[in-house]
């Protein structure tokens, strides 16, 4: 004791010393001397429930907690978008609690853009029932709603065969080399106008008049009173390479026709058909 008193100095240092060589042995090697040892066996089920819950087949839903802690931490911004019009011209418009049209909020999510082949408004095309503006002029007489030229005689057959189904009055009328496909006649521009309308899918024309007077010669190879009787001579025609084949239609007779002709041509042409197999009658 008499050595600790004379030399308690030394003896502090030593202590001290030794204490921090301890504490640095016990820091490198992760041992926490203040911590007991899981002893008791409330510890050991605890140690065995937590290993239990590491097993794949006990886990919970993957993220389940933290999803919903990004749902309530940052909440996407709900847009409503409304669907473009279909009629031509037609610009969508705000709806009445403030929602934007598609293409006016960034940001939108994709869920809520159209679908990406969504019909959009087009001046060119008119939609079914678009009401089709005439021009002015006189309101009775005899008018016609064009509805399409084919240079293809099958293709103005069809539409004729369509139109007819659907109660129209049709005529196939010769312009030039094409076949024009027309509705009517009718008395008036409003009667016009009206059948105008419904076929407004097919850019229909209003016009006033008969059918155009001929400026040149065809010759025509057969009249049929079954719009479908005149499909395999047109077939036959066009295997032969004769042509163009253009229809006269006003019922109930179908009339083919080739043409317009020179007269020049003419008499070359009735030589092929007759070789064909057709008989030839020239019409003006």
């Amino acid at each position: 004791m008499r050595w600790l008193r004379d030399n308690w100095i030394d003896a502090l240092i030593f202590s001290v010393f030794a204490v921090t060589v301890v504490g640095i042995v016990l820091f490198l090697t992760g041992v926490n001397p203040f911590k007991g040892g899981i002893t008791s066996s409330a510890s050991k089920n605890t140690v065995t429930s937590q290993a239990a819950n590491e097993h794949p087949q006990n886990k919970p839903a993957a993220n389940s907690s933290v999803e919903a802690g990004k749902g309530a931490g940052a909440q996407t911004p709900s847009v409503t978008v409304v669907p473009l019009l279909p009629a031509a011209g037609n610009a969508p418009s705000a709806s009445a609690g403030g929602n934007k049209p598609a293409g006016a909020t960034q940001g939108s999510s994709p869920a809520h853009k159209p679908a990406a082949g969504a019909r959009k408004p087009a001046s060119a095309a008119k939609p079914a029932g678009a009401s089709i503006s005439v021009p002015a002029g006189p309101e009775k007489g005899v008018f016609r709603v064009s509805v399409g030229a084919f240079a293809n005689p099958g293709n103005a057959l069809a539409l004729a065969e369509k139109l007819e189904a659907r109660g129209f009055p049709v005529r196939l009328e010769p312009v030039g080399k094409v076949t024009r496909v027309a509705v009517g006649p009718f008395p008036s521009r409003t009667s016009a106008k009206n059948a105008a309308d419904k076929l407004a899918n097919y850019q229909p024309q209003i016009y006033r008049g008969d059918t155009p007077a001929l400026e040149q010669a065809y010759l025509q190879v057969g009249a049929y009173k079954q719009l479908s009787s005149a499909r395999p001579i047109v077939e036959k025609l066009k295997a032969a390479g004769i042509g163009p084949v253009v229809f006269y239609y006003q019922k109930p007779w179908l009339k083919v026709w080739i043409g317009p002709l020179e007269p020049s041509q003419i008499a070359t042409l009735k030589a092929r058909l007759k070789d064909a197999g057709f008989e030839a009658v020239e019409v003006r």
